[in-house]
């Protein structure tokens, strides 16, 4: 059976750590604590598979803590209730929930939000179009221009109305220039 986990290993290394900056040897550790040099090394790795019961593992964890001074909790390997909590945990650090599946209800909410918009949004666009059907379309006139709402149209009638004014100013600029060339030609002629 094996009797080691995350944490229990990780506990293990707060002894062994303690253990290395007293500068202190596995069997040095053996003879003063008196404890079976298996048993340090099962407590330092973590895996309490050497010990032939829960309250041996338990006992030996507290005396090697007290020899080396320091405060450490006791992992109960044993308890399965407690293991599974513990690799759950550690599951969850690895590897946490995605956002929205933890926050069910800001979700819902978000997705609601969303879909009201787009609703929203739909309904103003046909609210718009219908509007612009209703509204009839009257030409405007500007100078003798006329513009109307449809696009190919308009640009057809204006450009039809530029043609027209350019051709009569043209054609009355060279009436008035043979005019005074006629005019200028027939002094001339007088001198």
């Amino acid at each position: 059976m094996n009797l080691k986990s995350a944490q229990t290993a990780k506990v293990g290394k707060i002894f062994k750590d303690a253990r290395l900056q007293k500068s202190l040897s596995l069997t040095e550790v053996s003879s003063e604590a008196v404890i079976n040099i298996e048993y340090i090394r099962a407590i330092e790795s973590g895996d309490y598979s050497v010990f032939p019961a829960r309250t041996y593992a338990l006992k030996y964890f507290e005396k090697y803590a007290n020899f080396l001074s320091i405060e450490a909790t006791f992992f109960d390997i044993f308890n399965l209730d407690l293991i599974e909590k513990a690799a759950r945990e550690e599951q969850l650090r690895n590897n946490p929930e995605p956002f929205l599946e933890k926050n069910k209800i800001f979700s819902s909410l978000l997705v609601a939000i969303t879909l009201i918009a787009i609703i929203f949004l739909v309904i103003l666009d046909d609210s718009i179009d219908e509007e612009s059907e209703e509204t009839p379309t009257n030409p405007v006139t500007l100078d003798s221009f006329e513009l109307n709402y449809e696009p190919e149209q308009s640009l057809k009638s204006e450009i039809e109305e530029l043609n027209n004014h350019i051709n009569d100013f043209l054609n009355t600029d060279k009436l008035d220039s043979n005019i005074s060339n006629a005019n200028v030609d027939s002094i001339e002629l007088d001198e």
